[in-house]
This record gives C-alpha cells, structure tokens and sequence, in this order.
C-alpha cells in the first residue's frame, strides 16, 4: 500500500512538471490590452490559426515579397492587432529566415512587454509569423508642424531608455516608419527585427557593442528630432549629429552587405 501511494505521488508530480513544461512556453505571450482580459487573449489570439488570421485583413501597411514581410491590420469583431508574416516572403528567405526573424523580434517583445509605447506579443501563429498589438498611430515621417514636439521627444527620450534599460537596442530607428505618434502625442516604437541583445554581465564584448548601438538609438532620435523639429536641437545634439563612431560605419557596411547577399542569394529578384 505504501509502495502504491508513493508511485501515486510520483505520478502527480511528473503531471505537473509536464503540465508546466507546456505552459512555461507561452506565459509570457499572455498580455494586458485594454480591449482585452488575459482570459480573451489566451481564448481568441492564441486559438486563431494562421490561415483565418489572413481572412480578416482590412489594410496592408506593407505588401511583402523578396525580403520583406506582409505587415497586414487584422480585425475579428471589432479587436484589431497587427500580423507580420515572412510566410508572403520569397521561399527561400522565408524558409531560411523567416523563423529566425520571428524569434529574434518576438524575444524582443516579450522583454519589453510592459512599456507603454512598445507593442504587446500576442501569439506566433507558425514559425514565420507573429502577431501583435496594434499601436493606433501615425508614423513620425508623416506628420508636419506639431506644436508639442517639445513634449513628445521629451516622452520618446525617455521611452528609449526603457527599452535600453530592458536590455534591447532598436537598431533600425533612422527610419521614421518605425518611430509613431499615438494619440495624445504619445510616442511608439516598431519593427525589433534588427535589434540586439544586451549580454550577460560576464560577457563584456557584447555589453559593449550593445552600448554602441544603444548610442546609435540615440543618436537616430537626434536626425528624427533635427527632421521634424530642428530648433529643438541643443548644442550637444549638433555637435553628436557630426560624429558617427566606428562601429555605427562597419555595422552600417556589414548590414548593407548582408542584406545583399541574402537577397541575392535567397529571394528572385534583388530588390
């Protein structure tokens, strides 16, 4: 009889440590939005497959092909969120990258998941696809004479070292796509693909570089403040406007390469 309940014990405990093998992956894909419970997301989002996602597209920011994902608006009953699929990418980049793209941007997310102005995981309804918050806003490039700039690249300063103090770099804010203003005035920012990871503590080449590109985040916001508000810029912003380090030129060159090269190599036409 012991001996029975002893195994019974057992049993329960490799239940349970299974249980929580399963659900250990997709905790953190569990997110607050306003339009949301937790209970919603995990019953709607989670369950939507792949396919019935793209049957409820009602605008495309970004029409993929080559290199380039579907960036597609998604609305099932009245709940909008945002579909980024490298599946409409050529076949070998999709295959090849696609997957690791996805993880890249969705680990990115997860990290940031609790600041205001960086948009929620959802789900990753296949290996080349994710989905996530809406941000309702407009992209900084598009917006003319705004008579709160001041106030807003106050807030996107400080969004920004939110996102360095979380250990994620952006890495690609010199496009003004992907740095938003959210109503009332609020700042966003988009498309983690290309970011990096701060490292470990004992890791101290990567803490360095992940400190050089923090720096070439900041230095982005500076070209987007001078584009949009340029007497806003102090003395200190001018002068770092001048300077461009070492490694934001080899980066910039390694990149463009790469970019290249995969083109090349894994889409139809270089584009």
């Amino acid at each position: 009889m012991r001996s029975n309940n002893v195994v019974s014990r057992v049993g329960v405990i490799v239940a349970m440590a299974t249980c929580a093998q399963r659900i250990l992956p997709y905790a953190n894909d569990l997110h607050y939005a306003s339009s949301f419970s937790l209970r919603a997301l995990m019953d709607d989002w989670r369950v939507i497959p792949h396919d019935r996602l793209r049957q409820h597209v009602i605008h495309t920011y970004r029409k993929g092909g080559g290199s380039r994902a579907d960036v597609l608006l998604i609305d099932i009953d009245g709940h909008k969120a945002v579909l980024k699929d490298h599946n409409a990418s050529d076949v070998g980049f999709g295959k090849l990258l696609g997957p690791l793209l996805v993880s890249r941007e969705a680990r990115a997310l997860r990290r940031l998941d609790r600041i205001s102005g960086t948009p929620r995981l959802y789900a990753t309804p296949d290996s080349r696809s994710l989905l996530m918050e809406h941000m309702p806003g407009k992209p900084l490039g598009q917006f003319g004479d705004n008579p709160a700039w001041e106030k807003f690249f106050v807030k996107f300063e400080c969004l920004l070292r939110e996102v360095h103090a979380n250990g994620v770099a952006h890495c690609d804010l010199r496009s003004p796509d992907n740095a938003l203003i959210c109503a009332p005035n609020q700042p966003a920012i988009v498309d983690f693909v290309a970011c990096v990871f701060r490292g470990r503590r004992w890791n101290i080449i990567s803490r360095w570089l992940f400190d050089q590109f923090s720096r070439a985040d900041r230095n982005a916001l500076i070209k987007l403040k001078k584009g949009v508000a340029p007497d806003l810029l102090t003395a200190e912003e001018e002068r770092l406007l001048t300077e461009r380090t070492a490694l934001e030129r080899i980066a910039r060159v390694l990149g463009a390469g790469f970019r290249n090269l995969s083109r090349r190599l894994l889409t139809k036409n270089a584009e």
